[in-house]
């Protein structure tokens, strides 16, 4: 309870931390998971784009972020004039100020609708709605 639309859903690599995207509310919620298993609200980041899927780098525990930059192009899908893509990569988010830097942007020209980013070794893979796809960079 408490979100829009619950979308996306992550847990920190080390288990005590969930991230839900909430993609009308453009924003990630951070709860820490108790010991009794329930969930304390710690923030919520607001984000000026349509949140859709989290990833989680088990490694340092980046979030990468599938992203919609544009909700009317999104929910009224036209091939001739296709939703772009966004994926935002967030550093340190359990810091006060976390680092939010956009990885990849387009228009929808090469990918269209992005739901979802990951890093692969050295290589940024992203998934997309419409198209069967993958963006590997």
């Amino acid at each position: 309870s408490g979100f829009y639309s619950a979308n996306g859903i992550n847990i920190s690599p080390d288990g005590k931390f969930v991230y839900v995207a909430d993609i009308l509310d453009h924003s990630i919620h951070v709860f820490q998971k108790m010991a009794n298993m329930n969930l304390s609200p710690v923030k919520v980041l607001k984000f000026d784009t349509i949140l859709d899927n989290i990833s989680v780098d088990r490694i340092n525990g980046d979030l990468w972020l599938g992203c919609h930059p544009n909700a009317a192009k999104l929910l009224s899908y036209d091939p001739n004039n296709p939703p772009g893509s966004e994926v935002l990569l967030v550093k340190n988010i359990l810091s006060d100020k976390p680092k939010i830097t956009q990885v990849y942007v387009d228009d929808g020209t090469i990918i269209q609708a992005s739901s979802v980013a990951v890093m692969y070794g050295r290589h940024l893979i992203i998934g997309t709605v419409f198209q069967n796809c993958l963006l590997y960079t």
